[in-house]
Parts: C-alpha cells; structure tokens; sequence
C-alpha cells in the first residue's frame, strides 16, 4: 500500500529548479517582445521611408545645387522615378560619333505617373536661333538667358545651344538641349527659370563629359534672362 502511494505521486520539484523555471521563462517571454517591437520598428522605418530617387540622383547625378532645388519646386515632389538608367557617359557618345538626336536622354516620372515630368533631349546643331529666326518661328514670346550660345525659355520648354567643338568634321560643333515638362506648381516666371536651370545643370555636366567645359560656357547659377522677345 505504501509503494503504491509513492509510485502515484508526481515527483516535486526543488525549489532552486522552480527559480530556474521561472526566470527562463521570464527571459523567454521579453526576448519575444523584444524581436517583435524590432520587427515592427523596421516595418514601421520601411513604410516611412520615401521610395524612388532624390533629385540629386536622377540623371546620372547632374542635377545638382539650385537646380535640383528647383526641380523639386517644379513637380512639387521629393522624389523622383526612371524608366532606364541614364548615363552621360553613353550619351556623350553618341554626340561624338553622330549628329542623330539622343532622344530620352533624361527622363524623370513622379511616382506612378504614366508621363515623364520632365524629359530631355539632346542632338548636334549648325547654328544657332537669332531674333530673326524667332520672328519666324510659330512660338509667341521666348524668355532669353545669357547662357552658352543661346538659352531660352518657351511654353511648355527650354531650350540651350553650347559650343562643343567635334572631334570629327563632319559633325557640327554646337550641341543643342531641349527640355520639355508637363508639369509646373510655381507662377511663369519662376517656372521659366527652374526650367533652364534644370537644363544647363545637366547640360554643364555633360559637357564637362565632352571635354568642352571651356568652350560651353555654362555657369554653375543661371543668371536673371537678358531679354524677353515677343511678337510685334
């Protein structure tokens, strides 16, 4: 009868082995917490984190200063999106190689956008356009800037000549940027000069990857417009 009591008692634990019991537990249960609150802080830091690319990094990094300033101001966003990478270098190429327009050279979207707000093309040209060739042109009033041959800024563009002497002959030494954007969030007169800005910033990097810098003449701030020339 006694062995039979003893065997149907479930063995006691010490009480050292209770302590050790329960503080493992203990330790367990805030660990746990721990790694959650951690996951969920990472979680929480992902979802605030802006997505896409800040205005000095789109185009390879040449929009820089006031511009990428501007460009901000412009499209009234942080950051920014591209279909391809782009790179000044591969443009710069194809300047010196042929006189064929680098379409897309620099496109920038804003998040989820269907159109670039901003896209940028660039080609080879024989000259540059005069008061007389605006007055025969179908544009209405250009804003003109004192920047490398001729800069200007129009409706819905803008538009610079720089000399960049080619290393082949039979390539024009002018090179010609213009820049389109659907979007604007500031009044004309400050869009006009965001515009330009934008474009000579890209434009003063790439030529910087020509070898012209000297010969483009383009500045690191874009001066006030010299002149505005409308139709009579």
């Amino acid at each position: 009868m006694h062995a039979s009591l003893k065997s149907s008692q479930e063995p006691r634990l010490k009480p050292l082995a209770r302590g050790t019991l329960l503080i493992a537990s203990v330790s367990l249960l805030v660990l746990t917490s721990a790694c959650s609150n951690s996951d969920g802080d990472k979680e929480k830091a992902n979802e605030e984190k802006p997505k896409g690319l800040s205005a000095t990094k789109v185009c390879d990094a040449s929009i820089t200063g006031q511009a990428a300033q501007d460009l901000r101001k412009l499209t009234d966003a942080d950051t920014f999106e591209q279909t391809d990478e782009v790179k000044l270098k591969s443009v710069a190429e194809k300047l010196t190689s042929s006189s064929s327009t680098v379409r897309n050279a620099c496109e920038i979207y804003l998040p989820n956008a269907d159109i670039p707000a901003i896209r940028i093309d660039f080609t080879r040209r024989t000259e540059y356009p005069t008061r007389k060739s605006f007055e025969s042109s179908n544009a209405n009033d250009w804003t003109i800037f004192p920047i490398g041959r001729h800069t200007r800024a129009s409706g819905s563009g803008a538009d610079i000549y720089f000399s960049c002497p080619a290393k082949s002959k039979d390539l024009p030494d002018l090179v010609y940027g213009n820049l389109f954007t659907s979007k604007s969030s500031l009044p004309k007169n400050d869009t006009d000069i965001a515009k330009v800005a934008i474009l000579n910033s890209v434009s003063r990097n790439l030529a910087k990857t020509l070898g012209c810098s000297e010969e483009a003449r383009l500045p690191e701030e874009v001066p006030s417009p010299s002149a505005h020339w409308t139709k009579r």
